[in-house]
């Protein structure tokens, strides 16, 4: 056990989807837990990332709108030494999860869509947790713990509702239905962080 969570989100070019839910985790995890923030660590990466690139300009107003920040951020291309260093590997679809686990099999235990993950965690309480107000690190082990636990329980209606749909190079509406997917599904994790 460490003193910090390590969380990465995946996806394609890294410009989109993953810089968004990173972002956006951050900056609701600070205004839920102030300086102990810090100690979940949020990260993103793409399967074919395009590295040095900033985030999509639709993606970044997006973000914005919703209280995050796209500051600084540059896109990094995937690889095993991120995989491996994180408690917990988030992808933006199913193709995202099998590039993380085709890379890092091992990392099968601790890879999930972002939307499956919301999805296992809709049956769990904060009677089924310890209590909220401790250490936010052993909290959010013990929220993705329940979620790994009811794999295979709740299965989706259809697979594809896994997945966030890739918004890049469509129109405006795109991105505001992966950001409103992406928001919805980190709702849950967090409500169970502070419940």
């Amino acid at each position: 056990m460490t003193d910090t969570y390590a969380i990465l989100f995946v996806c394609t070019g890294n410009i989109c989807r993953s810089p968004f839910a990173e972002r956006l985790l951050r900056a609701r995890l600070d205004a839920r837990l102030g300086p102990e923030a810090k100690r979940i660590e949020v990260a993103s990466a793409g399967t074919y990332g395009l590295a040095g690139e900033s985030m999509m300009p639709e993606a970044s107003e997006t973000l914005h709108r919703l209280g995050g920040t796209s500051d600084g951020f540059v896109a990094r291309s995937l690889d095993a030494q991120q995989v491996e260093a994180a408690d917990l590997i988030l992808a933006l679809a199913r193709e995202h999860r099998g590039a993380v686990v085709t890379l890092v099999p091992r990392a099968s235990a601790r890879t999930l869509t972002l939307r499956e993950y919301a999805r296992l965690l809709g049956g769990v309480t904060a009677a089924d947790l310890p209590p909220a107000g401790g250490d936010p690190v052993e909290r959010f082990r013990a929220i993705t713990a329940a979620a790994f636990a009811r794999r295979g329980y709740a299965p989706p209606r259809h697979p594809s509702d896994d997945d966030v749909p890739d918004p890049f190079g469509g129109p405006m509406s795109g991105y505001e239905r992966a950001a409103a997917m992406i928001d919805k599904a980190l709702g849950v994790p967090l409500a169970l962080l502070s419940d």
